[in-house]
């Protein structure tokens, strides 16, 4: 399930789109595995079980080039091959022109894409 939201960035209506494109398209722009986004096992059980994790390697600067890439995998996803769909924001725009409360939204909607890409199950209420 490729799962899409639009957001508001720099004033624009922006589409974000997880999938495998969004992924393959972190690793390109940052030179990393995605598995920076994965919990790490710090602890097993006496039987081996998994009891306790380490949270995620990932930086902000991972989650901005994340979701940048599920923006460009929204719009290529769009394009054919008479027709290139350009996003309404460049990457300069996003991280020179864009407010704090806007990188935090395209943050939070990339994680949420992401868990419901990969149907991980909450822990935690959405409320919260």
């Amino acid at each position: 399930m490729n799962s899409e939201k639009t957001i508001k960035i720099c004033g624009k209506d922006v589409i974000m789109r997880y999938c495998a494109g969004a992924e393959t398209g972190y690793e390109i722009l940052s030179g990393k595995s995605s598995d920076v986004f994965v919990p790490t096992v710090a602890e097993h059980d006496e039987n081996g079980k998994p009891i306790k994790f380490d949270p995620p390697k990932a930086m902000t600067d991972d989650y901005i080039k994340l979701a940048t890439a599920a923006i460009i995998a929204a719009y290529d996803f769009r394009s054919d091959e008479h027709h290139t769909v350009e996003p309404p924001v460049t990457t300069k725009e996003i991280l020179f022109s864009a407010s704090p409360d806007e990188i935090t939204a395209m943050i939070q909607a990339v994680v949420e894409l992401r868990t419901k890409w990969y149907a991980i199950p909450l822990t935690v209420p959405e409320s919260e």
